[in-house]
C-alpha cells in the first residue's frame, strides 16, 4: 500500500514538472524529459524515506 502511494505522489510530481516545463518551453521532449526526471527523483526520495521508516520499526 505505502508503495502504490509513493508511485502515485511521484507521478504528480512528474505531471506537475512536465506542465511547468511545458509551460516555459514550449518544447514536448524537453517537458517530457522533465516530467520523467522529477518522477524519477521524487520517487528514489519516497523509497528511500519508505525503506528507512520500514527498517526503524523493524529494529524495535
Amino acid at each position: 500500500m505505502w508503495l502504490t502511494i509513493t508511485v502515485l505522489a511521484s507521478t504528480i510530481i512528474g505531471l506537475i514538472g512536465g506542465i511547468l516545463s511545458h509551460a516555459t518551453a514550449h518544447v514536448l521532449a524537453d517537458a517530457i524529459t522533465a516530467g520523467a526526471a522529477a518522477f524519477a527523483g521524487a520517487e528514489a526520495i519516497f523509497l528511500a524515506i519508505l525503506m528507512f521508516a520500514l527498517s526503524a520499526d523493524r529494529d524495535r
